[in-house]
């Protein structure tokens, strides 16, 4: 209040302008607070709010700088986690692609009858010998084969052998393969197959017992086995065929 001056007149006091607190931007908060939830939101609140607030003067600038940094920080840290990921994975794929490949390569099937004569072995009456650690002979029971180099399991050093406890029930060396069928139960059996150029195999699930001997189907290849040896089908077409040098049907 004024009071009377000393020539009648009131004494004037000078106004207080006082200043209301500006508020904090909101998105400034957010941008802090997704910089550590969703670093790219953070990013795009930040600089809004740092926008926002050069236009009206609001608390929080240092909020929302504080979430850009942070935001581009582990931005950038997810997107190198993000390619490490993906080329870890693409890595996997490979070494897979590439194991799958070389068993692929360690096996054979024939499509045609020139893929058939560009990989079977020269026709011949002998047996090619190899040297490699024999194999520890079977105590299965059954009878036993009378092809060379055999025991009621199959080949003792080379060649295809049964699984334990799974006798033959077919052994037979052609001029280009050794095979032997096994017996996994009564009537289930499976076929193994070796190609004597190269050494690689084959072995199919369930062959069906015939009239001569045992047929395994593979896709569309049949490989059929009977006294005479191995005759390769593709349908209705033969693909080759391969005289016995020994067989030996139970």
């Amino acid at each position: 209040m004024s009071e009377p001056g000393p020539y009648g007149y009131q004494q004037q006091y000078p106004k207080q302008n006082w200043q209301q607190p500006q508020p904090t931007n909101v998105l400034a908060v957010l941008a802090l607070v997704f910089a550590f939830l969703f670093a790219p939101l953070g990013i795009v609140f930040g600089h809004i709010a740092r926008s926002q607030i050069k236009r009206t003067g609001e608390q929080g600038d240092g909020l929302a700088l504080a979430g850009l940094i942070l935001g581009y920080i582990f931005t950038a840290i997810g997107i190198l986690f993000f390619i490490a990921w993906i080329a870890f994975w693409g890595l996997f794929a490979t070494a897979v692609t590439e194991a799958a490949d070389d068993a692929r390569s360690n096996t054979y099937t024939y499509t045609t009858a020139q893929s058939y004569a560009a990989t079977t072995a020269p026709r011949t009456t002998t047996v090619p010998q190899t040297t490699t650690v024999p194999r520890v002979t079977t105590t299965v029971s059954g009878p036993l084969p009378t092809v060379t180099g055999t025991d009621r399991q199959g080949f003792i050093s080379n060649g295809p052998r049964c699984n334990a406890s799974n006798p033959a029930v077919a052994v037979a060396i052609t001029t280009g393969s050794r095979i032997v069928v096994c017996e996994t139960g009564v009537g289930r059996y499976y076929y193994k197959g070796e190609r004597l150029s190269d050494g690689a195999t084959i072995e199919i699930d369930d062959p069906i017992r015939t009239r001569e001997g045992f047929a395994a189907r593979n896709d569309d290849v049949t490989y059929q086995l009977s006294p005479s040896g191995l005759l390769v089908l593709d349908g209705g077409s033969e693909l080759g065929s391969e005289p016995a040098v020994e067989v030996w049907l139970n």
